[in-house]
C-alpha cells in the first residue's frame, strides 16, 4: 500500500501540475511578454518596442503530505527517498506546470502593446480532512483503528490540464506631467487536454469485535470523473492517429486576466521631449484579476457516482475485494458495485474552474539597478457555483529585492504561504536567459519538503541598449 501510494504521488508530481508563476521579475520593467500573465497592463510598461518568450517552464509544489531523505555525499547507497509524513493533521497537495510557447508582446506607441501567444498548463489541488497515517500500518483494520475519532474522513482530489491560445492588450487610459494610468487584458481559447475529480466523503466505519480490532464500513459517498478524450486512446493506432482522436474528443473553454497599473513619474529624470519618461518611476501599483475561467471536458465511460452500502463491510472483506487484483478503473468498478446501494455511471460535461486569484503589487525604485518588490496572492472563487469542480491557489505574500539591469539581473524572492511556510527563492537573468528557483531552502534541511520548484525563459528582444535619461538644464530662449 506504501509503495502504491508513493508511486501515486511522485506520478502526480511530475507529470501533472497554481498559474503561472515567475516570481522574481514580476514587477519588474524588463520582464516583457512573460509579465503579462500577472498583470496584461503592464505590456506598457517596458522600454523595449518587442519582445518574445521563445520557450518558458515552470513548477510549483506545495505540499504536507510528504517529504523528501536524500543520501548524503560519502554515501555508497545514492538514493533521493520519497516518504508519506506520519501523523494526524489535514493533508493537502497543490502543483501547478505551465509551458509558455512563442509567447509575444510588441508596444504599437506609447498608448498601445499587443500581445499573443500559447501556453499549456496543468494544475493540481488535493485536500484531506484530518487523519492519522503511520507507515508501520500492515492493513486497513490498523488504518481504521488509529481513525476511529476522525470520522468521518474525506477527501478531493482535482486535475484539471488545457492548452490555451490568447490575445492580449495594454491600454493608456491617462498620463499627466506626475503619473500614468494603465489597463489591460487577456482573453483566452482553451481546449480541455484532461481533467479528472475525486470526491471522497462521509466515510463513517465502527468496531465489531471488542478484543481484536476489527472494523466495518458502515457508510460512504464517493463519485469520480475524468475527461472522456483518455478513453479514445488506442495503443494499436499510430501515434499520429491517436493524437487527432484525442484533440478531436477536447471541449472548449475560455478565460481571461484584467489588470490595471498606476505609475508615479519620477520628477527628477524627466527630459524634456523624452518619450520614455513613464519607464523611470518612485513607485507603481498593478491589480490584476487573474484566470477567471474554466476547462470543460466530457465525462469518461468509467466515471462512477457511489453513495451508501448494500451491508456493513469489514475490513478483511474490503481488503479482499480490493487487492492486487485491481489494476484498472473497469476492475474496481465491478468490485463496488457489489457492496454500493447505489452505483450509476457519470455522463454528459464537466467544467473545472481555474485557480482564479487577485493580485496586488506594489515596485520601489531604491537606486538605478536596485529594486523592491511586493506581491499579495489572493485566491478567489467568481466562477465555483457555475462549474462542477474549482481549483485553487494558496494566498502568499512575496517580497523580492531585486538588482537588474537591461541584460543583467539577480533576484531574492522571500514568500511567505497561507499554510504557514515560509520560502527563499533565487533567480538570475543573464540576456536572454532567465533561470529560477521558487524556494532553495530544502536543499539545506534533512528532511525537507518538496516546497517550492522553478523556472526557466529564453527571451528575445531588440538589441537596443536602453538607459534612464540623465537629467538636462535647459535653457530658455531669449
Amino acid at each position: 500500500m506504501k509503495k502504491s501510494w508513493i508511486l501515486f504521488v511522485l506520478c502526480w508530481l511530475h507529470f501533472t501540475g497554481y498559474a503561472q508563476f515567475y516570481q522574481a521579475i514580476h514587477g519588474s520593467n524588463v520582464a516583457g511578454s512573460l509579465s503579462t500573465h500577472n498583470n496584461p497592463a503592464s505590456a506598457l510598461s517596458h522600454p523595449k518596442a518587442w519582445d518574445m518568450t521563445v520557450m518558458g517552464f515552470q513548477i510549483r509544489t506545495a505540499t504536507n503530505l510528504f517529504y523528501l531523505e536524500r543520501y548524503g555525499y560519502n554515501s555508497k547507497d545514492k538514493q533521493l527517498l520519497i516518504f508519506l509524513k506520519n501523523g494526524d493533521f489535514k493533508k493537502r497537495l497543490n502543483s501547478n506546470i505551465n509551458v509558455n510557447l512563442l509567447n509575444a508582446r510588441v508596444r504599437v506607441n506609447n498608448r498601445l502593446s499587443l500581445g499573443l501567444g500559447a501556453n499549456i498548463r496543468m494544475v493540481n489541488n488535493a485536500r484531506t480532512s484530518s487523519y492519522n497515517f503511520q507507515d508501520s500500518l500492515s492493513d486497513v483494520n490498523s488504518f481504521l483503528l488509529i481513525n476511529d475519532k476522525n470520522q468521518p474522513l474525506q477527501a478531493s482530489i482535482v486535475n484539471s490540464s488545457w492548452f490555451e491560445v490568447y490575445g492580449s492588450m495594454g491600454y493608456n487610459l491617462l498620463e499627466t506631467k506626475r503619473s500614468i494610468l494603465n489597463a489591460g487584458i487577456n482573453l483566452k481559447a482553451n481546449k480541455g487536454l484532461f481533467g479528472m475529480a475525486v470526491n471522497l466523503d462521509n466515510v463513517l466505519f465502527g468496531r465489531i469485535l471488542p478484543i481484536y480490532p476489527v472494523y466495518q464500513l458502515n457508510d460512504i459517498n464517493l463519485k469520480y470523473v475524468y475527461s472522456a478524450n483518455t478513453d479514445q486512446w488506442d495503443p494499436s493506432k499510430p501515434m499520429m492517429t491517436n493524437l487527432r482522436n484525442y484533440m478531436g474528443n477536447s471541449l472548449a473553454g475560455g478565460s481571461l486576466d484584467l489588470g490595471m497599473e498606476w505609475i508615479i513619474k519620477d520628477q527628477r529624470n524627466i527630459e524634456l521631449f523624452e518619450n520614455r519618461t513613464q519607464y523611470n518611476y518612485t513607485w507603481k501599483f498593478g491589480v490584476s484579476l487573474l484566470d477567471v475561467g474554466f476547462a470543460q471536458f466530457k465525462s469518461g465511460e468509467l466515471g462512477a457516482d457511489i453513495a451508501g452500502l448494500k451491508y456493513s463491510v469489514n475490513g478483511l472483506v474490503l481488503s479482499q475485494k480490493f487487492d492486487s487484483t485491481v489494476t484498472d478503473l473497469a476492475i474496481f468498478n465491478d468490485s463496488a458495485k457489489t457492496i454500493a446501494k447505489q452505483f450509476g455511471n457519470t455522463d454528459g460535461k464537466f467544467k473545472i474552474a481555474h485557480p482564479t486569484r487577485f493580485v496586488v503589487n506594489i515596485d520601489k525604485p531604491i537606486t538605478d539597478n536596485i529594486s523592491i518588490n511586493a506581491e499579495l496572492n489572493l485566491p478567489v472563487s467568481l466562477l465555483s457555483s457555475k462549474s462542477n469542480y474549482s481549483l485553487q491557489t494558496l494566498s502568499s505574500l512575496t517580497i523580492t529585492p531585486r538588482m537588474e539591469g537591461d541584460y543583467y539581473g539577480t533576484y531574492l524572492p522571500m514568500t511567505f504561504t497561507g499554510a504557514g511556510n515560509f520560502w527563499v527563492g533565487a533567480a538570475f537573468k543573464a540576456g536572454p536567459l532567465l533561470i529560477g528557483l521558487h524556494n532553495v531552502l530544502p536543499f539545506f534541511q534533512k528532511m525537507p519538503y518538496p516546497n517550492g520548484g522553478g523556472y526557466v525563459a529564453y527571451v528575445i528582444s531588440p538589441s537596443e541598449k536602453l538607459r534612464k535619461p540623465k537629467r538636462k538644464d535647459v535653457k530658455c530662449p531669449d
